[in-house]
């Protein structure tokens, strides 16, 4: 039902390229793999217990922080550009998380991912966070593709000048 309301209301939005038809449901998936992987690495199996000694969790604390506010900030003012502030047509967005990065919400969402392998430093974790950003590249991949048949040329030279998943902060 969710999903339905949201394909429903992006149709009559002429200012979005689409996404993957799989994507949402994809990462749905994908938290919950990352949810069952890792309770399952942390209660039953304890594959990473000898690990949990040696970096005592006050420092892994302090060690996510700063990538759950940026995961956070990246999230909300890409969500705020995208799908609040309306356009009368497509057009790439190169103003604010947008000038550093072509892809802010899925690098958020990967920086969350990031933060729970460094807080429980699990294994099993680890290992399902490569499958999360292969299918997070995936992603940027198929929509940029989209963007490049509508916008030719536009979004071309934005690729030139601003990083796919690793944001730019200086330039």
């Amino acid at each position: 039902m969710i999903g339905n309301h949201k394909k429903q209301y992006q149709e009559h939005r002429e200012d979005l390229a689409g996404e993957y038809k799989w994507g949402d449901t994809g990462q749905l998936l994908l938290i919950i793999v990352f949810i069952i992987g890792l309770m399952a690495d942390l209660f039953l199996f304890k594959l990473s217990d000898s690990w949990q000694n040696i970096f005592p969790w006050y420092l892994r604390i302090i060690v996510i922080l700063p990538l759950m506010i940026s995961a956070g900030y990246l999230n909300q003012r890409a969500h705020k550009k995208i799908f609040i502030e309306k356009r009368m047509k497509l057009m790439v967005i190169k103003t604010d998380v947008y000038s550093i990065i072509r892809h802010p919400m899925y690098f958020g969402s990967i920086l969350i991912y990031l933060s729970f392998v460094i807080l429980s430093l699990s294994l099993i974790a680890l290992m399902i966070f490569v499958v999360v950003v292969i299918f997070y590249y995936y992603l940027c991949l198929y929509e940029e593709d989209l963007l490049i048949t509508k916008l030719e040329d536009e979004y071309k030279d934005y690729m030139k000048n601003v990083p796919m998943l690793i944001p730019r902060i200086r330039r």
